[in-house]
């Protein structure tokens, strides 16, 4: 399953859900999360998770992103819906 998370407040009840198959995919508000300084790094877990980078550009923090988090662009947006079968977005 892809993980699409829009906020940071959304990412408690979505890593309950996760397993090792997933990715988790960051974007708007939720990719503060990315940032290792952040409180909420701490829950951004596993082997696959991705942020958005026009949303981390926007939000001036690109020098700022864990080197964990793989940054991906729109072509990579679609590439992760394409790879899992499903996929859930949490506000």
């Amino acid at each position: 399953m892809l993980h699409i998370i829009k906020s940071v407040a959304a990412l408690d009840d979505a890593m309950a859900l996760y397993s090792e198959q997933d990715d988790v995919l960051l974007i708007e508000e939720a990719v503060y999360a990315a940032n290792p300084q952040h409180k909420a790094f701490t829950k951004v877990k596993g082997p696959a998770v991705f942020a958005l980078q026009s949303d981390i550009e926007a939000r001036g923090i690109t020098n700022r992103i864990s080197p964990s988090i793989t940054v991906i662009n729109y072509s990579g947006f679609v590439e992760l819906t394409t790879k899992q079968a499903k996929s859930l977005t949490w506000d």
